[in-house]
């Protein structure tokens, strides 16, 4: 190393005095191989030094470098032992290196470069295979700093031709830092920065806690994430199991906001690992990760969700119905997805409900049950057939059981394909509609038990029997209403046996006698009503029954036309505190609680 100096020096020399040696002579100086002893990733293979027609020039065949091991504050041939850099003891000009190749924690570049001197700076232009890397380095507390342009490919392919800012320095006994800073890749959106914080120990080298990649906004799709951090969870190692925490304040999907959320992924090896989802506090979703050679496959196995818990997260960014109270019940989830981010391959969602118990102001529904399959592809949220709902009970006054609904996600939301149920011992059905606000659909009716009905309405003294059918077109957004409905009914008949008060009325009133005396028997063939019902729950009820009645012994034809008004949400009201009240007063007299 010492002869080459000295031929160098001598090459040097002679370049500043101009006159001597003269331009026509070829002069060249070379060395074989040299080594930093103190570092073993440091050697110069291939010197070589020559004078050409008045200009000198360098090259060398290959350069190992290491900026994490080499000491740049010593100076002179007197601090080789301790580690110079074989960067200070090039002669201060111009080089051409077939191969540089530089050694970083937990992996090594190489390529073609050219190293330039500017003073006491060095500028490295490193033409690499994800393009090329412009590296200024400058000697700093026996350590270097640098600033400089990497090139994206070297990260990811999706980075090809978008440069990395890059800045950083090191100093013996203190952390290696890099700080990078880009534009995201298509079709990602946003500014992303990278600080990276490395300590070199006696097992090598850890990435430090304070290691950060911030986003302060990123957008994909239709998705924003707002101040998106990731972040290593506590001290590793490069070369073993790592953890890593991602943190979002908030977002949007489309024009809804929602909430903050943390991600922790946990790798076992380079290529597999776990995840938890964590989006409030007792709410957690956990799953698995593995890297394939076309992206990430990702797995969320069943687990249990509490419904209640899930309820108060969601309506602490959505709009949900305030009236709406979950008391019980489990969500059972699952999730796959087997090549992100390929939006031709979908990621499949499955959705339970197990054990649901809520109400709806004065209305009551258990058990409650439900099950969707929901796949997202191509930016698109579509629902597999096979989902639906069910619930075992629903009290609105009067039971309406075994409920069954078809529900599915269709482009614009979330829609009812069909629905059925037992009330007063028929049917009754709901036409496919959209769920989403206001509700505009049909109920209809199918052979509900008249004595059943009448029996429910309570008004003494009027029976009867028959199957009534109907037709309810209404709207509900938060009150319902039913405007041009229909009901009908097969044979059958109405009996009604007045109080002492009324019939002591038709003794002197012919009308009202007449009146009385055809409806105690009333066989119909006929019977049909007109409904319609504001949203205040005023109801009017036009009815019209075509039958036969007996008079003085034999049955004459009857036709007979009501109109009945009724605040129908006030007797359905009544009729549960009639039932609450049947069910809680023999408790209350035999000395027991109200419950």
């Amino acid at each position: 190393m010492r002869v080459f100096w000295g031929a160098a020096l001598l090459l040097l020399s002679c370049a500043v005095q101009a006159q001597w040696p003269p331009a026509w002579l070829d002069a060249e100086a070379g060395l074989a191989r040299a080594r930093v002893p103190d570092c073993p990733n440091e050697s110069a293979e291939g010197f070589s030094l020559r004078w050409q027609q008045g200009r000198i020039s360098g090259r060398l065949q290959r350069l190992s470098l290491d900026l994490t091991c080499s000491r740049s504050g010593n100076s002179g041939l007197e601090g080789e032992r301790d580690a110079l850099s074989l960067l200070l003891t090039l002669p201060p000009i111009d080089f051409e290196i077939d191969e540089l190749r530089l050694h970083l924690p937990g992996g090594e570049l190489a390529g073609p470069a050219g190293l330039r001197h500017q003073g006491r700076k060095l500028a490295l232009h490193w033409r690499t295979g994800g393009g090329e890397l412009v590296l200024a380095l400058e000697p700093h507390e026996q350590g270097w700093r640098w600033q400089g342009q990497l090139p994206g490919g070297l990260f990811t392919p999706a980075m090809n031709h978008q440069p990395l800012a890059v800045s950083g320095g090191w100093q013996p006994g203190r952390p290696l830092v890099v700080a990078l800073s880009s534009t995201l890749p298509r079709p990602l959106v946003g500014e992303v920065r990278l600080d990276i914080r490395l300590a070199e120990t006696t097992g090598g080298w850890r990435l430090l806690p304070d290691s950060r990649l911030t986003i302060p906004r990123l957008g994909w799709r239709d998705l924003t994430l707002d101040n998106l951090v990731l972040s290593p969870v506590g001290s590793q190692s490069l070369a073993g199991p790592w953890s890593l925490e991602l943190a979002w304040q908030g977002g949007h999907w489309a024009r809804q906001a929602f909430p903050g959320a943390s991600l922790q992924l946990n790798a076992e090896s380079g290529r597999v690992g776990d995840l938890a989802l964590e989006l409030a506090p007792g709410l957690r979703l956990a799953g698995y990760w593995r890297q394939r050679a076309t992206g990430w496959s990702l797995v969320l196995p069943r687990q249990s969700l509490s419904l209640a818990g899930l309820w108060a997260w969601l309506g602490s960014w959505l709009a949900m119905p305030a009236d709406l109270v979950v008391e019980a019940g489990e969500v059972i989830l699952s999730a796959r997805a087997e090549d992100l981010p390929d939006p031709a391959r979908p990621l499949t969602l499955q959705l339970a409900l197990e054990g649901g118990r809520m109400a709806y102001r004065e209305l009551r529904a258990e058990p409650v049950a439900a099950t969707f399959i929901l796949d997202w592809r191509q930016g698109r949220l579509l629902s597999r057939d096979g989902g639906g709902l069910s619930i075992g009970e629903l009290d609105i006054g009067v039971p309406v059981r075994e409920i069954h609904a078809a529900l599915g996600w269709r482009q614009d939301g979330l829609w009812l394909s069909g629905l059925t149920a037992q009330l007063l011992g028929g049917q009754l059905a709901l036409s496919p509609m959209a769920l989403a606000p206001p509700l505009r659909g049909q109920l209809h009716l199918r052979d509900i038990a008249l004595a059943e009905l009448l029996t429910r309405a309570a008004v003494p003294g009027l029976t009867g029997d028959g199957r009534l059918h109907g037709r309810l077109p209404f709207v509900f957004d938060g009150r319902g209403s039913v405007s041009g409905g229909r009901l009908w009914g097969d044979p059958g008949w109405i009996s009604y046996r007045p109080g002492e008060a009324l019939q002591a009325s038709a003794e002197s009133n012919l009308s009202l006698g007449l009146t009385l005396g055809l409806l105690t028997d009333l066989q119909y063939q006929e019977l049909a009503a007109e409904v319609s019902m504001d949203a205040a729950g005023e109801a009017v009820i036009t009815s019209r029954l075509r039958g036969r009645a007996p008079v003085m012994g034999r049955m004459h034809p009857v036709n007979f036309n009501y109109q009945h008004r009724e605040n129908l949400l006030e007797l359905l009201e009544s009729l549960r505190f009639a039932r609450d009240l049947g069910e809680r007063l023999p408790a209350r007299l035999e000395g027991g609680t109200d419950k």
